[in-house]
């Protein structure tokens, strides 16, 4: 893990705010000069804290109103199965996330889809396609309270 200090921990928080910042911006409000500001952001960049820079769109703006968790168990555990699932999804657009879990399922998937119907097509001719399946539930989100795709961070302890 790279050590952070307490301007790290504040320009993260910042471009985890708003990304597009420009350098001048954030040395303000951090308190730096900008050159040592952007040295910082390099070197976070370059330790791979931060990964990348997206831009998050409104779904249902985007027309895909629709989200849906799909709880997957597989008929086996076995290191060919989980590679071929999991090779599977990574090529399936509708799908935004999977996790391995624990638990009575293997799989934790989020789609996001325009509506129900896009929803029944997807499980009809998307998801039974999917090799080693043994059973997929679904859950659809009713509500969104809460969301977000910043980190906690904190500083980390001083080394002695």
């Amino acid at each position: 893990m790279t050590d952070l200090d307490a301007l790290d921990v504040r320009i993260l928080n910042i471009l985890q705010d708003n990304a597009r910042i420009t350098t001048l911006e954030l040395a303000e409000q951090v308190g730096l000069s900008p050159t040592p500001c952007a040295r910082r952001v390099k070197r976070l960049e370059d330790d791979g804290l931060i990964q990348r820079y997206v831009t998050l769109l409104d779904e249902k703006k985007a027309g895909l109103d629709l989200s849906v968790f799909i709880s997957v168990r597989l008929r086996a555990q076995t290191a060919e199965t989980m590679e071929k699932f999991e090779r599977s999804v990574r090529g399936i657009p509708e799908i935004a996330e999977c996790y391995l879990i624990s638990g009575v399922h293997d799989y934790l998937l989020h789609l996001r889809v325009a509506d129900v119907d896009a929803l029944r097509e997807f499980l009809r001719n998307r998801l039974v396609t999917i090799e080693g399946i043994a059973e997929a539930q679904s859950s659809i989100v009713l509500d969104k309270v809460k969301y977000t795709t910043a980190l906690t961070l904190s500083e980390a302890p001083a080394r002695r």
